[in-house]
């Protein structure tokens, strides 16, 4: 939610609060339109939860104060007894969010020396109102499906120019530092998008779907497989055919990354290249046996990405059937 939204929001539940208020006669109306800019939150589901919490601290708190100003009358001794009282309970009992406005609405019954039914009933209806405004506002988010839909086209993007990347590398190019910075560009668009898709989700009250935070976090988890990649590729100082084998493989994987693809086919390849490293001869030089061991790492790696896909794919289509 923009800042532009977010004002909105806040100065139309603030307005229709307290107009509300006026209207039914209660006392002290800015009050509740001060509770509905507090209530008016990112989401909606953080929205219910705090309105929820904060009615729920209301009934404790005016119950405790009650006690208080009933047994010391109302003075800062009784106010200091209720703070003491109201604070652990509300933390313990995870209502903290209902603290500050709870404790504005108990000072009403100090300022009218009184905690008759009519002030406590007056306190908890410019709760309801403050919240209950700030609920109705937010209840229309702006979808982020084509966000969401924008951020996933532009990371499986990157993620090909990523394996392009890493097969030129095998061919022999030198450019680590020109990866480095395209891994890290990548890294920040999977956290963007996870940060995205959980917002979405925390919007949806009925059918909701946590997809786009499985799909940023699969691919999260990938790009963790590529910066492992990465730092494998430049112990690789011999030109082989293995290098070239695995380099082909980095394309075809580059042209069939999206997410309808099963990686059946990529892991029946490297499985190939693994019985095509068994047959070859053992390494001469030490130099020569440093880069077949990076490279075979690098080949390891590269089946776990290829894994974390297909798992997330046949993940999926459990959830369809």
């Amino acid at each position: 939610m923009n800042t532009t939204i977010r004002t909105l929001k806040i100065v139309t539940a603030t307005l229709l609060a307290i107009l509300l208020a006026q209207a039914l006669g209660l006392q002290h109306p800015l009050a509740s339109g001060v509770i509905a800019i507090l209530s008016v939150l990112e989401t909606k589901q953080e929205s219910i939860k705090t309105a929820s919490a904060r009615i729920g601290s209301t009934i404790i708190g005016f119950s405790i104060a009650s006690l208080f100003f009933y047994a010391f009358g109302y003075t800062i001794l009784a106010f200091c007894l209720y703070l003491l009282l109201f604070i652990p309970i509300t933390c313990k009992g995870n209502l903290q969010s209902g603290i500050a406005p709870t404790t504005v609405l108990v000072t009403h019954f100090m300022t009218a020396m009184s905690i008759s039914w009519k002030w406590q009933v007056n306190g908890f209806a410019l709760m309801i109102i403050g919240v209950g405004m700030a609920l109705m506002v937010n209840s229309w988010m702006p979808s982020q499906q084509k966000e969401l839909d924008r951020l996933k086209e532009e990371i499986e993007k990157e993620m090909r120019v990523a394996l392009v990347m890493f097969q030129s590398q095998l061919l022999g190019e030198r450019n680590f530092s020109l990866i480095f910075n395209h891994l890290k560009h990548l890294d920040s668009k999977t956290h963007e998008m996870n940060q995205l898709a959980f917002k979405e989700y925390e919007n949806q009250i009925v059918n909701r779907s946590g997809y786009f935070i499985r799909y940023a976090q699969m691919r999260k988890e990938q790009v963790i497989v590529l910066q492992k990649i990465y730092d494998n590729l430049p112990l690789i100082k011999l030109a082989t055919k293995q290098n070239e084998v695995l380099a082909d493989l980095f394309i075809e994987t580059a042209e069939q990354l999206h997410e309808k693809n099963t990686g059946l086919q990529l892991l029946n390849d490297i499985s190939d290249l693994y019985i095509e490293f068994k047959k070859t001869d053992l390494p001469k030089s030490r130099t020569e046996f440093e880069s077949r061991a990076s490279l075979f790492q690098i080949l390891n790696d590269f089946e776990r990405f290829i894994k974390i896909k297909r798992e997330f794919y046949i993940n999926e289509q459990d959830m369809l059937d």
